[in-house]
């Protein structure tokens, strides 16, 4: 089968602590030593009871794959809303920055107070954006996902705006975004809402990435998460697989949270759908 994310079988595995879904054209964590172990089982599995006496669970079928992948820093290739506000912003957003770092505040918080201190209209908005560079691999993970029927969808924290701005310059405005929603007031003010909000939200985001990468049936959906920073930490705590760059990266290294490490999304893409993954 050879070292890939992809694997050809209907039930789940446990072996060495791992919990491996295997389904055809599914992507998984990449552990060669798990399938080789699982290939040489897959005759058994289609009897249950040697399944039990082996360890090997019951047939609990992966029926979907979703991609979820951060904006900010992951398809742009810095960070668009700390461009926006160096840029246009007053320099007391820098202030408001560190209270978050520090903890004071929520990052729902901040970003609303420094959204206050924007000088600049939509279209002026709209145009910086749409020139700042991307990680041209979106383009690659975002064909070879349709290819396989797989849903790839934006989850971010900054603003809608600028997200709207940069996948409309590159031809990406098919793909679903989830984000904080910029609006300006009767009074020309820039303000910021925030239609994804969680209640319980942990980390007191504008957009809850856990509320919505977070599935029902668990069991059911094989979820893949593709992040930088820090706004990515609490979902990333939560998903089956993990591209991390930059600083998630390093948070999930200090917090034993398991990650594949990437510096570009062609990376990502090579990774999930390698061409050699065929039927054995």
């Amino acid at each position: 089968m050879g070292n890939e994310l992809f694997g050809t079988s209907l039930c789940q595995v446990e072996h060495e602590g791992f919990i491996v879904s295997g389904y055809h054209d599914i992507p998984m964590p990449e552990f060669s030593h798990v399938f080789s172990f699982w290939k040489g089982r897959r005759k058994e599995l289609l009897n249950n009871q040697v399944a039990r006496r082996n360890h090997i669970f019951p047939c609990r079928p992966v029926t979907t794959t979703e991609v979820f992948c951060d904006f900010d820093g992951t398809i742009t290739r810095l960070d668009a809303t700390d461009a926006v506000l160096e840029t246009f912003a007053l320099p007391a957003w820098r202030e408001w920055e560190e209270r978050w770092v520090r903890g004071e505040i929520t990052s729902q918080e901040c970003l609303a107070r420094q959204v206050e201190l924007i000088q600049a209209d939509r279209d002026t908005l709209v145009q910086f954006a749409a020139e700042l560079p991307i990680d041209e691999g979106i383009f690659a993970l975002d064909r070879r996902c349709a290819q396989h029927g797989i849903p790839l969808t934006i989850v971010s924290d900054g603003i809608d705006l600028l997200v709207e701005a940069v996948l409309r310059r590159h031809g990406l405005l098919h793909l679903p975004v989830f984000s904080n929603h910029l609006r300006w007031d009767d009074y020309g003010h820039p303000t910021l809402s925030f239609p994804f909000a969680g209640e319980n939200c942990e980390s007191g985001a504008g957009t809850c990435k856990c509320t919505l990468t977070h599935q029902s049936d668990p069991a059911s959906t094989y979820r893949v998460y593709i992040g930088d920073g820090r706004s990515d930490q609490c979902v990333s705590a939560k998903m089956q697989t993990v591209f991390a760059k930059g600083k998630l990266r390093d948070w999930c290294g200090r917090n034993g949270i398991q990650c594949i490490p990437f510096e570009t999304l062609t990376e990502v893409s090579e990774r999930l759908f390698p061409k050699e993954a065929r039927i054995a």
